[in-house]
């Protein structure tokens, strides 16, 4: 069972530390995996660890939440140009950002939708 601490939460042998909106996991306080994106693939990758150790579905999960992180960063990156130009008037750059962010959004979606099925219980 997780238990909070000071720090964050323990999960086995495997703390939780949050970063801001990431987390960063450690183990006996060497770090494992950082910035894991999404609670639950933080969650079900510290109990993979503190079951079977680091593993080809840590690593899988660890990887299908980073794409999630990258196509999330990207849609807001872009969702911010798209808002910057057109409030400067340049609706041709903001109709490329728009089409971009779209684009970048409906990956993050995806991304997130292939984590969560790997981290499912």
């Amino acid at each position: 069972m997780p238990v909070k601490t000071n720090q964050g939460i323990l999960v086995g042998d495997v703390l939780m530390i949050a970063v801001g909106p990431v987390k960063n996991l450690y183990q006996k306080d060497k770090l494992i995996y950082k910035e894991i994106s999404l609670n639950a693939a933080a969650i079900k990758i510290a109990n993979i660890v503190t079951k079977y150790g680091i593993n080809s579905k840590s690593e899988a999960l660890y990887r299908a939440d980073q794409e999630y992180g990258r196509w999330l960063h990207e849609s807001q990156f872009l969702r911010h140009k798209y808002q910057i130009a057109r409030k400067n008037g340049n609706n041709d750059r903001a109709d490329i950002y728009l089409a971009r962010y779209c684009t970048a959004r409906d990956r993050a979606k995806s991304a997130q939708s292939h984590a969560l099925a790997l981290a499912a219980f």
